[in-house]
């Protein structure tokens, strides 16, 4: 699966509730409060805008949507500029693009299979795949902290190089993810109008697409697909 920048950002769950080094004793304490706020919220729904930077385009690629999660399922819906959506229950992501009346199922990896499990991984699962650290350059005040993440799983390492996150500390809630991929791309998700606990209704998230809708597994190497 070729690094789609919602694709991981979606196993990040776009949150970085994660572990300090251990010098850093009033990050780490820090962080524990805001794993333990963000770890009551039954649901979560806001907005999202991504920029995409590549070297080959003078400016970057936008798109905006919807964010919604409960439970193991994440949902973005994006709208602009062109409809699709990407579902995750932790145990395989599927990409829908309504125009082409395609969906793309793509495993995920049973080695990283805990972060994409929940939309809010805790502390111990993200200290099992990443090495932490207050970014150095990073401004400090009372209600934001930056962090930076370096993948430690070679799973990951393949794909990400870098993850820089944003963390609202009074809303214990993600606003900013950079990402930097192998490649030397850089993506930028922005989250607002976020929300918890909003009621989310148990299947309200699922993905239901028309009859006839093409169903293909490109992990699997197949060139055609199957028919819903």
């Amino acid at each position: 699966m070729k690094s789609h920048p919602l694709i991981f950002a979606a196993m990040l769950a776009v949150s970085a509730l994660a572990h300090a080094a251990p010098p850093d004793a009033g990050l780490s304490a820090q962080l524990d409060d805001i794993d333990r706020r963000a770890g009551q919220a039954k649901d979560l729904s806001g907005r999202f805008t991504q920029e995409k930077h590549t070297a080959l385009l003078k400016k970057p690629l936008v798109s905006s949507g919807r964010i919604r999660m409960k439970g193991a399922v994440v949902r973005w819906d994006t709208e602009s500029p062109e409809p699709t959506v990407l579902y995750s229950d932790g145990r395989e992501i599927r990409m829908y693009y309504p125009k082409q009346a395609t969906v793309e199922v793509y495993p995920v990896d049973r080695r990283l299979s805990d972060l994409a499990a929940s939309p809010l991984p805790r502390l111990d699962v993200l200290r099992r795949h990443f090495r932490i650290e207050r970014a150095a350059d990073a401004p400090r005040d009372d209600r934001t902290v930056e962090l930076k993440l370096t993948p430690t799983d070679e799973s990951l390492a393949q794909h990400v190089d870098e993850v820089r996150v944003t963390l609202d500390v009074p809303a214990a809630a993600v606003r900013r993810v950079e990402m930097l991929d192998a490649d030397g791309d850089r993506t930028v998700i922005r989250f607002t109008d976020l929300r918890t606990n909003t009621g989310i209704r148990d299947g309200e998230l699922d993905l239901s697409v028309p009859a006839g809708t093409k169903v293909s597994r490109p992990l699997e190497g197949k060139q055609g697909g199957a028919k819903r």
